[in-house]
């Protein structure tokens, strides 16, 4: 890994007298596909939207590549190059495949008012390249068939796979997915494993919530671990398989590590 592209530290979210995220410190080496797991309601969504500006954080900060990112907006953390999926499909329903794509690429395209608003300066893209662009991230995401096709058309495996497509037109140097093995069956998921490692061979790096395990094991070469809002592990796939805090917050069995 040759450097840290991002750097939570300290991360800290309220919500009246909830405490949703507290204190909350973890970085992300170029180059690694890190997982952020935990039960349901552990913060991990809440964490995603702090880093990314959806929602400003009570207190800590967030780099990303050395830039302050802290509480966003959204256009400026995206403009730096980093770049989100959702728990549900958010594509627009009733345009094409390839319209959507190109919906996630306003903010590059050089002399446009949405490049204009975001400030963005680098990874332009000039509007004469805009078709070799799209019929290169169809390909990367196996979507060409179905490029004149209505997104709300597709399967529901295809329509996830069509907001990471989404992402990758905003050109990131980091991708945060959130859940994207929700609702895919056995082949989805591993035609997603192999689309993640791709990614990552590319040059993208990964930060992904996820309750798909086995996915998680297999693909993450460090794993952060969230119960109630902190963090309780930290370590590869198989030293967290092995950490008796974790394994007693999955499964509620603090003896279950000694059996």
């Amino acid at each position: 890994m040759s450097s840290e592209l991002l750097a939570v530290r300290g991360l800290t979210r309220r919500f009246g007298g909830l405490i949703a995220l507290n204190n909350l410190s973890f970085s992300v080496q170029e180059g690694e596909i890190i997982g952020l797991i935990g039960p349901n309601g552990a913060g991990k969504t809440t964490a995603f939207n702090a880093i990314t500006g959806t929602v400003p954080p009570s207190s800590g900060t967030v780099h990303f590549n050395g830039i302050n990112i802290s509480g966003g907006p959204p256009s400026r953390v995206v403009a730096a190059g980093l770049a989100r999926t959702f728990q549900s499909t958010s594509t627009y329903p009733n345009e094409t495949v390839a319209e959507n794509v190109y919906r996630g690429m306003l903010s590059r395209i050089a002399g446009s008012a949405v490049g204009l608003l975001t400030g963005r300066r680098n990874r332009n893209l000039s509007p004469t390249s805009i078709p070799a662009e799209i019929d290169q991230i169809l390909g990367v995401t196996d979507l060409q068939s179905w490029r004149n096709a209505a997104a709300g058309s597709l399967p529901y495996g295809l329509q996830k796979k069509l907001g990471i497509a989404v992402a990758l037109a905003t050109q990131p140097r980091m991708l945060l997915l959130d859940e994207p093995a929700a609702g895919l069956n056995h082949e989805e998921c591993r035609d997603l494993t192999r689309l993640l490692r791709r990614l990552r061979d590319d040059g993208l790096t990964l930060l992904l919530v996820e309750h798909h395990m086995a996915l998680v094991m297999d693909l993450c070469h460090r794993i952060v671990v969230l119960v109630q809002g902190e963090k309780i592990a930290e370590g590869t796939p198989e030293q967290i398989s092995q950490d008796p805090a974790v394994i007693e917050a999955y499964l509620g069995a603090p003896d279950y590590a000694h059996a």
